[in-house]
Parts: C-alpha cells; sequence; structure tokens
C-alpha cells in the first residue's frame, strides 16, 4: 500500500496538549526554542517505533498481528530513557496517556486512512499499547524493512570513516534517530541497488546522468545536480572486502573525500539519499538549515522541493532560518506552521509575512502576542530583558496586558520598524510603541531620527506607531532616579541611597566617561559623517547643528569633576546599585529587584505618555 500522509495529530505529548498538523510536500515548524516543534517531531517518530516495536507478523487471513504491550527498551526510538515520562504534565498511568494519530490516503484506491497510537502504563512497567483505526495502515507504519518515516538530526558534519553496514543495521539506526551516521553506508545501498555492474562501470567512467536507468540513484543524482550544479558521487566499495566505505565528491573543479565536503553539501546529500533509498512517506528533519550559510541554505531549500515533486514523500521540518521560511511561504506546494507553547499560532494570509521578520528580530517566542486582539498596546524594545522596559511603559500608560517583543539592539532597528508597520495592516486595533535607548543623543538628534521615521511612516500611510527614545541614555537609567529610588525604598533613609548613587558613580567613574565617548562616536559617525542624512529636510527643521557637538559637553572636564547624573550610562549604574541597596534592605535578592522595577510617578515623561496611554476617545 502506497501512503500519502496528511495529517499528524499528537495529543498530550512533552509540550503538546492538542495539536494538529497539516501535511503538504513541504512543512516547516517554526517557533522558540521552547516552542514544541521538537516535540511534534519526536512524537511522530515515536508512533511509528512503538508500532514496530509491537507488530509480530501477519496472522493466517492476512491481518497484521500486534502485540499489546511492549517493552520500553524494545522501541528503537526513544526520546527520553522512559517513554512514559514523555506524557505531557506527569507520566502516563493506566488510565491516562498520550497518543499520536496519522492520517492520510491510499494512492492505490484513493481511500481514506487512519492509524491511533495511544501509550499507557502497562503491567511490571511495560507500555500499554491501544490501536483505533485501519489495520492496514498499522501495517504499513509497523513495517521494518520499508521505514514509514525516517528522522535526522541536523548535520554537523561526518566521521573520516565509516564502516559499512549490512542494510538491517541501518534500517534500525534510521529508526533510532541515528541516520546521520551512516551517510556512506546508504549512498552505497542506493548504488548497489539501483545499478546492476554495468551501469554501475559505466557511472564511474562517464558520470552521465543521462545515461542511467530510471531509479532512485538517478533521481538522487539529478537532484543533487540541481542544488550543486555538475557535482557527482562515486561510490567505490566492495562490502566482501572492504570494511570501510569509500565515497568521494567530485564537483567540476574538484575531487575530494565525503568528509571533506562542505556542512551544507553534506545537509542536501543526506537528505536525498535517504529519500531516494528509503522513498518513505514522512521525512522528518530538526533543524537541518542549523549552521548553514545563506547560499546553503538556498540549496537546501531546493533540495526539499525536488524531493517533495519527485517522490511522495512529505516532509516535515522545523526551522531557525528566515531565508528558508521566506521562500517557503510564497510555495504552493508548502506551509509553515507557527508554534509557542506546544501549540499553533493562528495566522491568516495577512499576517503571515510578519513571520520570516519576527525570525529575524529572534522574537516568534513572544511574536504570537502581537496577533492577540486582547492585547491593545505592542511594544517594541531593544533591550532584551523586558521587566524594566514593560514597567516605564506601565508607568506612563500603558495597560497591563501590553505585549512586549525584544527585537535585540539598534542593529535590528529597520526590521523593526517594517514589522511595526506590518503589524499596523494586521492589527487595526492596536497601538504600536517602537522603543530605542537615547544613548548620549541630544534633543535635537533625537528629533532629527524621530522626524526621518515619521516622514518615513507618513509617505508609506502607516499610523499608530510612535517610536519613543528613553527619557535619559537607556531603560535602567530611570530607575536610577533619587527621587524613584527613595520612593520604592522608603524604608531607608534618604542619604543612604544618595551616598550608593555618589559612591557607584565614582568607583566606575572610567567605564562610565568610555561609555559616554564610545556612543558619542556612534552617533557622529551614523549622523554628522552621513551625506544622505545631512540632505534631507529634517536635518535644518530639527536644529541640527553642521558638526557634531565636541565631546567636552558629555564627559567631565577632568578628573576632578563627577560624571553628571545626565551623561551617565544607566545599565552600569544599575549594575552597581542594585547590590549596594539589596545590601541594606536584605532578604532576597530578586525582591529588591523588583522593588526597583516597580511605577512610579518619577518615572512619567510627555513623551512616553503620549506614546503608551489610550487617546483620549479610547
Amino acid at each position: 500500500m502506497r501512503i500519502r500522509l496528511d495529517q499528524i495529530v499528537v495529543n498530550h505529548f512533552k509540550r503538546i496538549e492538542a495539536l494538529i498538523i497539516d501535511l503538504m510536500p513541504v512543512t516547516a515548524l517554526v517557533g522558540g526554542n521552547t516552542s514544541g516543534k521538537s516535540s511534534a517531531l519526536q512524537a511522530a517518530q515515536l508512533g511509528v517505533s512503538i508500532l514496530q516495536a509491537a507488530y509480530r507478523g501477519t496472522r493466517a487471513n492476512g491481518s497484521p498481528d500486534f502485540a499489546g504491550t511492549v517493552a520500553n527498551d524494545a522501541v528503537l526510538f526513544r526520546p527520553t530513557q522512559q517513554l512514559l515520562d514523555l506524557r505531557r504534565g506527569d507520566s502516563a498511568t493506566q488510565n491516562l496517556g498520550y497518543s499520536i494519530t496519522y492520517r492520510g490516503v491510499d494512492l492505490d484506491t484513493n481511500t481514506n486512512k487512519e492509524m491511533t497510537v495511544e501509550i499507557r502504563r502497562g503491567k511490571n512497567a511495560n507500555i500499554a499499547i491501544t490501536r483505533a483505526g485501519d489495520d492496514d495502515l498499522a501495517a504499513v507504519l509497523a513495517n521494518g524493512d520499508h521505514p514509514f518515516s525516517i528522522f535526522t538530526p541536523g548535520l554537523s558534519g561526518i566521521p573520516m570513516r565509516e564502516e559499512w553496514r549490512t542494510k538491517g543495521s541501518m534500517d534500525a539506526a534510521v529508526m533510532h534517530g541515528d541516520a546521520n551516521l551512516y551517510l556512506r553506508t546508504v549512498l552505497d545501498h542506493l548504488f548497489t541497488r539501483d545499478l546492476d555492474d554495468l551501469a554501475r562501470a559505466a557511472w564511474r567512467h562517464g558520470r552521465d546522468i543521462d545515461l542511467l536507468p530510471v531509479s532512485g540513484w538517478k533521481t538522487f543524482s539529478t537532484l543533487l545536480d540541481r542544488c550543486y550544479q555538475g557535482t557527482r558521487i562515486i561510490v567505490k566499495h566492495n562490502h566482501l572486502h572492504d570494511r570501510y566505505v569509500n565515497v568521494d565528491v567530485e564537483t567540476p573543479d574538484t575531487k575530494v573525500t565525503i568528509d571533506m565536503a562542505s556542512t551544507g553539501m553534506l545537509q542536501v546529500i543526506q537528505i536525498l539519499a535517504y529519500a531516494c533509498f528509503y522513498a518513505p512517506p514522512l521525512l522528518l528533519l530538526d533543524e537541518p538549515d542549523a549552521h548553514l550559510h545563506a547560499d546553503s541554505q538556498s540549496r537546501l531549500y531546493e533540495a526539499l522541493r525536488g524531493v517533495a515533486s519527485e517522490t511522495q514523500t512529505r516532509i516535515l521540518f522545523a526551522s531557525h532560518s528566515p531565508q528558508m521560511i521566506q521562500r517557503l511561504m510564497y510555495d504552493p506546494d508548502a506551509t509553515v506552521v507557527w508554534m509557542s507553547e506546544g501549540a499553533k499560532v493562528p495566522v491568516d494570509d495577512a499576517q503571515r509575512p510578519a513571520i520570516p521578520i519576527l525570525m529575524t528580530l529572534g522574537a516568534l517566542s513572544a511574536g504570537a502576542d502581537a496577533f492577540d486582539p486582547a492585547r491593545p498596546v505592542i511594544l517594541l524594545t531593544e533591550d532584551k530583558l523586558q521587566q524594566p522596559v514593560t514597567v516605564l511603559a506601565k508607568a506612563n500608560g500603558a495597560p497591563e496586558n501590553l505585549a512586549v517583543l525584544s527585537y535585540n539592539g539598534c542593529g535590528n532597528l529597520p526590521a523593526a520598524r517594517l514589522l511595526a508597520n506590518m503589524i499596523t495592516d494586521m492589527r487595526p486595533d492596536a497601538r504600536i510603541v517602537l522603543h530605542r535607548d537615547r544613548d548620549f543623543r541630544t534633543d535635537a538628534e533625537m528629533q532629527f531620527e524621530l522626524s526621518t521615521a515619521a516622514a518615513e511612516r507618513q509617505r508609506n500611510g502607516v499610523t499608530r506607531v510612535n517610536e519613543v527614545f528613553t527619557p535619559f541614555n537607556d531603560v535602567e537609567h530611570s530607575f536610577t532616579q533619587a527621587a524613584h529610588l527613595k520612593e520604592v525604598f522608603n524604608n531607608l533613609a534618604p542619604d543612604l541611597v544618595d551616598a550608593a548613587i555618589t559612591d557607584v558613580t565614582t568607583f566606575k567613574r572610567d567605564d562610565l566617561v568610555n561609555a559616554a565617548r564610545v556612543a558619542r562616536e556612534q552617533v557622529r559617525s551614523s549622523l554628522y559623517d552621513s551625506a544622505r542624512k545631512r540632505a534631507k529636510p529634517e536635518w535644518a527643521a530639527s536644529g541640527m547643528p553642521d558638526n557634531a557637538p565636541p565631546i567636552g559637553d558629555f564627559v567631565p572636564a577632568n578628573g576632578l569633576v563627577d560624571v553628571s547624573f545626565e551623561h551617565t550610562h544607566g545599565k552600569m549604574l544599575m549594575d552597581g546599585l542594585r547590590p549596594k541597596l539589596h545590601h541594606h534592605v536584605g532578604g532576597a535578592s530578586q525582591a529588591s529587584k523588583d522593588r526597583i522595577y516597580t511605577p512610579t510617578d518619577h518615572l512619567r515623561t510627555p513623551a512616553w505618555i503620549v506614546a503608551c496611554s489610550p487617546p483620549p476617545d479610547e
């Protein structure tokens, strides 16, 4: 029976409570590091592996025979040592377990097929298995000679030498999740299975794909040539005499042993080899794009699409690559599933373009909040630590249920602005606040940057975005104000707070002066050295001078003069203040930190009130 797998359903497994994955020829799972992507891949492989362990053969009437229980160690693929521990929340019991469902179509009869495998605790700590659905599909899932699914982790390289293995050993490794350890062996099996002696000799002599017989090896060679034009794989091995498998990679420019090939090329070769040898209904890949250059990711995409178009294999993979996802999103034979906390994030066609931007910013984990209609304010912050900026926003009128997404520094500012513009289209009910640190800018410099950004939004018809600088040099700087600290630590004598600020400023004087010098140099090079920015009409309108202000305006005149509070680096000052204040108040250090990051009126400023508070008519 030839199966086209259309859907996988996972219930109560690891981080997943209930997940339905509708499969296209290529399906990508995206999300943060704890979103459940790997859990979904592991569940898909585990259900197959458990059925293989329970399969006893065929009864006299032709129906498959399955055991009702299996030992934990009899299951080849085990994401953890004890499979019963994989139930969400707590270990599986005799009444409560987890389940994996496979739904698809028998391509020979065009009939729908479904099989559910439920795993619970059996007697004597064994695994009890309950099956529901079509037994003929269960037999296909359980067929160890023709693995239904292959699970391959990301490939970071292969050993210098590889002992040849029988197909049975290789099959077991595939089900165990060790497919990446047998790359040379699968190439040898593919080569010798599909080509007779004459065809093998012709290949080694001429490397002509057109002369190959229709076979898995021809499909493999054709797809590899599409990804890496002119590249050929040369297998030299006789399993009767050679202990190790020799495989060369030949390109138009060079010839190397396969372990010397690039990681990107190895990843493509591995995927194509396993897909063409086993022709599995399901190929599971865990971050195959990890650590690959953009060019290699593009070739990997071509490999995945090639497998999907030339075979019936469905490819399900987890990805952290915005480039890969950008291409897949506009592919009619591919789909992207965004996951958060073990569940799918509902995304419509209008929202989908935001996914690669969120991936670029590393904000997929929190990005789901941007599409939540219960979040009226979305704060994009350049800070990784979100507590201080969240408190600052709430102190200035932001609602308790605002969404906070980090865009990780000024280098990602263009992407953050693009995301803000996108959100205004997707969420006409939301207001977006784009936080930037002042970083020693003058009032005129801030006004110029805000004016140019506002003019760009106006040209693009973007509304409801407020770009706002911090009142002081960064977010933490606001929380180091003496008046704020005296209010939140009202059990301390006010002079203790003043003394703590003075002591830290004195102790860190050289570091604070250097921070100001570095920041001003960055402002000078990015603004005053840019002829393009000087030519903008906003330059004169903002009162920008012809030359950058002298550094003496931002650092003490000499070593006898203290660093002023205005020209202090807030994060640096806070790093010294927090332990000093905690020493005076005692208790848990987290409690002291939470007291510092408490809203007070001293944190309120007109610009932030305008950005964070709802308009009067709301």
